[in-house]
């Protein structure tokens, strides 16, 4: 069983394949409980007698099942498995490139397919019209409506310089627009700078998911010096970790000397890494974290924190203070798995606590979705919320019910990658960390 490089901080075939995949003790363990005899003779049962003969990807599925079920079983939200599609991507995204048409998808939230969130400028889908709030309902003619948002991923990704065609539908049209486009090179932008009043630098962190971010960090600090900002704001807020060695990387580029995260498994406790003495930005800081840092962010937030390097604004970060390891699977899949707590350069722990931050601020920046749901109205009529002044309204099924959500915003990414737009008068946590370097 390979164990692959990276640790994530971040979700009679079956018998051969316990055999194949545990050592000597753990498949003698796993042959003698009542419950592993149970779980193959399960399976040995569905592949001889059950009503249907089933094909070799329906038995696949059946394993899957069994793969999710035993890790449901430990009600564990960090551990998970990845069929062989869905690892690849992510395997593509650790990299920090892929090939294809330079979009972001999400989930539609009224079903069906994904939606655009929003094009990079420059790239295929930009190039061809594909606009933020597309639906994307077909991928080289076949429809993709009942398929998650990683399959479509996955179908539209390829190899360089192939055609896709995508389908989608507007706002305001019904008919589906098609658009033919060759895939192309797209390298991941984790993070954006600008220059804040008072020739303070901004420098905004995504993610930590793959193995370039220390590699653009450095490239945005040696910006900021080169155009003389002599203080910094740096933004770790909505970043929901990666890596944790970029985690490690990104503190050692601030963080002079000392520890700066432990791990704890379950039997020892360990310095996993440590400041080596050069920093890539000596000058004074402050970081922002909200309550979507996590893992790797609060790795470092709580670096900085403990060390005293540069004090935490915003608020308590989310609280993911376990770490996992990726291991391939036979099937091409593979399992994210907890094996460990980690811990601040103080050995404190922060799982489901979170860093709380020296000057807690409001994050202020976006308006919180209006949604509700009920029962009661009389099938087919109109009912009508009003919120803050503002009227809300949806109609009632035939059961009486009904049920509303406003719909988010399409992201509006900036004119050149890397470019961090701000908004002074709504981002409160920003403007308090001004009023820090000040």
């Amino acid at each position: 069983m390979k164990r692959r490089a990276w640790i994530f901080v971040v979700g009679g075939i079956l018998a051969a394949l316990v055999y194949a995949q545990l050592a000597g003790g753990g498949a003698e363990a796993f042959a003698r409980n009542p419950t592993g005899q149970a779980l193959m003779q399960t399976f040995q049962l569905i592949q001889s007698q059950y009503l249907s003969r089933l094909e070799s990807d329906q038995l696949n599925r059946v394993l899957e099942g069994g793969i999710r079920g035993m890790l449901g079983a430990l009600d564990d939200e960090f551990t998970s498995y990845s069929p062989p599609q869905r690892a690849n991507l992510r395997h593509q995204d650790i990299q920090g490139e892929f090939f294809g048409i330079g979009a972001t998808l999400a989930p539609n939230e009224n079903g069906g397919g994904a939606r655009v969130q929003g094009v990079i400028r420059g790239l295929p889908a930009f190039n061809a019209g594909v606009k933020a709030g597309d639906v994307i309902v077909e991928v080289n003619a076949e429809d993709v409506t009942r398929l998650d948002v990683n399959e479509i991923v996955a179908k539209i990704r390829g190899p360089q310089n192939t055609r896709v065609t995508i389908g989608v539908r507007r706002d305001g049209t019904n008919a589906i627009m098609r658009f033919e486009m060759i895939r192309q090179r797209v390298q991941i932008v984790s993070v954006s700078t600008t220059v804040l009043p008072g020739n303070v630098g901004y420098v905004a962190l995504e993610t930590f998911g793959n193995v370039r971010v220390i590699e653009q960090l450095n490239a945005a600090l040696n910006q900021m010096r080169q155009r003389g900002v002599q203080k910094l704001v740096f933004d770790l807020r909505d970043n929901g970790g990666g890596l944790l060695d970029q985690g490690c990387q990104v503190a050692r580029a601030f963080i002079r000397e000392g520890p700066l995260v432990f791990t704890r498994t379950r039997t020892e406790t360990r310095l996993y890494c440590e400041a080596n003495g050069q920093v890539a930005w000596p000058g004074p800081m402050v970081v922002l974290i909200n309550g979507n840092s996590a893992s790797a962010s609060e790795i470092v937030a709580g670096a900085m924190q403990d060390t005293g390097r540069a004090r935490v604004i915003g608020e308590t970060s989310f609280g993911k203070g376990v770490g996992q390891n990726v291991i391939d699977l036979a099937n091409g899949g593979d399992l994210t798995l907890v094996t460990f707590e980690w811990l601040t350069p103080k050995r404190r722990g922060i799982n489901q606590q979170g860093i709380k931050p020296d000057i807690e601020v409001k994050d202020t920046r976006f308006e919180v979705p209006v949604s509700f749901e009920g029962t009661g109205a009389k099938p087919g009529e109109n009912v009508t919320i009003t919120i803050g002044g503002q009227s809300f309204t949806t109609r009632a099924d035939a059961q009486g019910k009904y049920s509303f959500s406003q719909p988010r915003p399409a992201i509006t990414l900036p004119a050149e990658r890397g470019q961090a737009e701000v908004d002074l008068t709504r981002d409160a946590i920003l403007r308090r960390a001004l009023e820090e370097l000040r």
